[in-house]
């Protein structure tokens, strides 16, 4: 009995005229990773600079009432006033607001106001502008009769998660 092997090139030809379904699925599986995967890297690159972004933001907003509450103990030293006069709304456990760029400062009832941003302007205050996505709080704590903490915290929302910081620092009566 003779086998015949033999395979005509008619027949090879046909079984590679095209891919495999799992070919194709191979193939197709390579391309998306090729594609998703940088969107992917991007797009938590574009997430990670909005937060950081956010961070830079909330500490010099932290910043500025102390700042401030130091401008105003030095103007008070110079005009011969009380070190603490204009900061009495922060003091006794109180919460206030500052508002720089309007000279204010106001007592916060239960919660303190959102900040806004002045587009024209670019900076940030309670009076004009639209809704932010900061809130800040400032708090004084007298250490003793030349020595005062002051805290401040901004808080804000970032996608759905809440985030803060905190900052504090102590200023003295230099008179």
């Amino acid at each position: 009995m003779k086998i015949n092997l033999s395979v005509t090139s008619y027949q090879l030809s046909a079984y590679r005229r095209g891919f495999t379904l799992v070919e194709t699925l191979v193939a197709i599986t390579i391309l998306l990773v090729s594609i998703v995967g940088p969107y992917y890297i991007a797009a938590k690159g574009l997430f990670s600079a909005n937060v950081a972004r956010d961070q830079v933001t909330a500490y010099y907003l932290a910043q500025e009432p102390i700042e401030y509450s130091r401008n105003l103990r030095d103007q008070n030293g110079l005009r011969g006033l009380p070190w603490l006069t204009g900061l009495d709304n922060c003091l006794s456990g109180n919460t206030c607001y500052v508002d720089v760029p309007n000279g204010t400062i106001g007592l916060c009832s239960g919660t303190c106001p959102v900040i806004k941003l002045d587009t024209s302007t670019h900076l940030y205050n309670y009076l004009t502008g639209n809704n932010s996505i900061f809130t800040r709080s400032t708090a004084i704590t007298t250490i003793n009769e030349h020595e005062v903490a002051i805290s401040v915290s901004v808080s804000w929302l970032a996608g759905t998660i809440s985030r803060s910081f905190v900052i504090r620092e102590n200023i003295f009566d230099w008179q």
